[in-house]
């Protein structure tokens, strides 16, 4: 075996006896320990620099790990040891194989393939995104558009693949469509993929179960409309965060695949728009023949939706331009969140308005009752009584609380509220008057801070539809630069 010296980073190779154990590296001579396992961080295979494990599948492990001659990250996939029969290998290499014979930005692209010491080895394209499992497992729930952009771009991939090679994939499910960092869709793992021309009646049932299609159960010979299905499926999970159909054995899961229909997605979410509930009960019908029948039919009708799901429209690619366009999904968010902003602000001083034109009818009829008060107060009564002397020094300091504009409203009310019920019932048309004038006063206060309010509301949404400007600027800016890239890259 061979492990890379962490001082002077020479190769030392040692028997594999020697694992565990001491030994001085030939370079530097300084003593090393030799990893337990072949697959330890800092072992090499091949050409290869083991870093660290980052995936496990049915039939072998995925590691991290650096080309040593070209120095990029891959992600390199070891066949298990109890796989290394010549069936077992055979399909690896078959699957390596095919993946180096295709070329399509939304397919993990395979580098190499070899064999050392025994140990099977392919390595790939990495992504450090993760996967479409990583995101469901993470939060729940996809948002709807965000799910049909991703699921565009692996259709893209499977139509390239049927239509390019006759190949159909088999093994279509979240755990392997791969999200870069830059939001690109990479469709992995053709371990299971077979060509139109190699099937045979007597051909092996393959797929994972909760994601095959009906005619995969029956053994049926497969076509594109198998993948079809488990896109739905797919879709379906990432829409609602679980599986439409989930049993304890295989035999009852794949009764429901063949036999019931999966709970409708606009019933079990009112969220979810009624047309993409239909996309995906069309993408999952039992019969093939009343199915999509090819990557085409999907992808128009996935085009014509995103017309009415997407942030902006006009940054949905068309269709088989998916692999070079993309919506910037953090910029999209931002967008929308200033534009429900811009619309709760706008419905906020719509109604605002409507409460002042109310206010603006009643305050004239309290300021008038205010002055009748007034006038006969004073021309009415020679000799006020005491109780009303006294009303009369509290509504006068009242009036200059009231006027306050610091003081929230709510005191306001309830000091206005506190001379009233302290007053107690009036005894005349005086007192009543009175009484009257206090609620005026509170009346003109909450028209005053609502003049005040709508002032600073119409501030905030001044500033908010500046910000939704922003974004968009910002947002076609960056489409422009992408266009340019593209232009530039298909120049090269």
């Amino acid at each position: 075996m061979r492990f890379r010296c962490p001082f002077c980073f020479y190769a030392v190779t040692v028997d594999d006896s020697a694992r565990g154990y001491k030994t001085l590296c030939p370079s530097c001579s300084r003593e090393l320990l030799v990893p337990v396992s072949r697959f330890q961080e800092g072992c090499i295979i091949g050409d290869f620099l083991i870093k660290s494990k980052i995936g496990e599948g049915a039939i072998g492990s995925v590691y991290l790990a650096t080309q040593l001659s070209l120095e990029r990250q891959v992600a390199l996939k070891i066949l298990s040891p109890e796989y290394t029969t010549t069936k077992g290998i055979k399909d690896f290499l078959k699957e390596a194989r095919a993946a180096a014979s295709l070329n399509h930005i939304n397919l993990v692209q395979s580098y190499a393939i070899g064999e050392e010491d025994n140990i099977c080895y392919m390595a790939m394209t990495y992504i450090s995104g993760g996967s479409v499992k990583d995101r469901i497992l993470r939060e729940k729930k996809l948002p709807v558009d965000e799910s049909l952009h991703i699921i565009q771009q692996a259709a893209e991939a499977l139509h390239y693949v049927w239509q390019e090679k006759g190949i159909v994939h088999r093994d279509v499910k979240p755990d392997n469509i791969m999200i870069t960092g830059e939001g690109i869709v990479k469709l992995t793992d053709l371990g299971l993929a077979i060509h139109a021309t190699e099937w045979r009646e007597d051909s092996d049932i393959s797929g994972s179960p909760s994601y095959m299609s009906p005619e995969l159960f029956t053994g049926s010979k497969p076509d594109t409309r198998c993948d079809i299905y488990s896109l739905g499926v797919t879709l379906y999970q990432m829409l609602s965060g679980k599986l439409p159909f989930e049993a304890r054995s295989i035999r009852s899961l794949a009764y429901q695949h063949m036999e019931e229909d999966a709970p409708s997605l606009d019933r079990t979410d009112p969220e979810i728009p009624a047309p993409v509930a239909r996309l995906v009960k069309k993408m999952m019908t039992k019969n093939p023949n009343d199915r999509y029948q090819n990557m085409d039919e999907l992808l128009r009708d996935i085009w014509s939706l995103r017309q009415t799901t997407a942030p902006d429209r006009t940054l949905v690619p068309d269709v088989h331009t998916v692999s070079v366009r993309r919506l910037d999904y953090d910029i999209q968010k931002e967008s929308i969140h200033a534009k429900t902003t811009v619309r709760k602000l706008e419905n906020e001083i719509r109604e605002r308005r409507k409460f002042v034109r109310i206010l603006v009818l009643m305050i004239p009829i309290a300021v008038m009752l205010a002055i009748i008060t007034t006038l006969y107060w004073y021309g009415n009564t020679p000799v006020e009584t005491s109780a009303e002397s006294r009303l009369a020094q509290k509504i006068a300091v009242f009036s200059r609380f009231a006027k306050d504009e610091t003081i929230p409203m709510k005191i306001i009310r309830e000091e206005g509220e506190k001379i009233i019920a302290e007053f107690g019932a009036p005894h005349n048309k005086t007192q009543t008057l009175m009484l009257e004038s206090i609620h005026a006063r509170i009346n003109a206060a909450a028209l005053r801070r609502t003049e005040i309010e709508n002032r600073n509301l119409l501030n905030a949404l001044r500033a908010a539809r500046s910000e939704n400007a922003k974004l968009r600027s910002e947002l076609e800016l960056l489409h422009r630069q992408r266009l340019s890239r593209e232009r530039s890259s298909r120049d090269r």
